[in-house]
């Protein structure tokens, strides 16, 4: 059975009967894929005293906490196009840079903005290593740092019928 149009499509084959720009477009995908945008994270500041698969800093300096991807929190982020898709910027590791999504908003089209302007964005919340281990222990239902790892006790545990606990928050 042959693909449909929209496989094709979603695939990356131009359609036969589109106009010109459409099938352009499949050829510069307008957004980042998987694979591009976990190079992206990984190229992005480590937060210091942090688990870097978990935080890093966006390139204003926020800090961001790699499961709010494109949610609307100071924790939050996006994958942005340092020059913008709108102004022929491609979808590479190397056009990519995380952003806090308020600041990647606020940069809509803009292209090569200073850090200082995007700091201007920003949101004015600074999160305390206490309060960042809480929001950890929430996300991910335990802590890990350098010299300090932790985690919540299954309701086995705290019934005293499970393993144990390694807690040395």
């Amino acid at each position: 059975m042959a693909p449909s149009t929209s496989d094709r499509e979603h695939n990356g084959e131009a359609s036969s009967s589109g106009a010109g720009s459409k099938s352009k477009d499949k050829e510069r995908p307008r957004s980042f894929d998987e694979k591009t945008r976990t190079a992206c994270w990984r190229k992005a500041a480590v937060l210091a005293g942090r688990h870097p698969e978990r935080w890093r800093q966006d390139a204003a300096g926020n800090v961001v906490c790699r499961r709010f991807w494109s949610c609307h929190g100071c924790l939050c982020y996006e994958y942005d196009h340092i020059i913008p898709f709108s102004k022929g910027g491609e979808s590479t590791v190397e056009n990519c840079q995380i952003l806090q999504t308020r600041v990647n908003r606020s940069k809509s089209d803009k292209a090569w903005v200073e850090k200082a302007e995007m700091q201007g964005f920003s949101c004015d919340i600074k999160f305390t290593d206490k309060e960042l281990d809480v929001i950890e222990m929430a996300v991910y239902g335990d802590v890990i740092r350098p010299g300090k790892q932790c985690r919540c006790k299954t309701v086995a545990e705290m019934l005293g019928q499970g393993g144990q606990s390694s807690s040395n928050c």
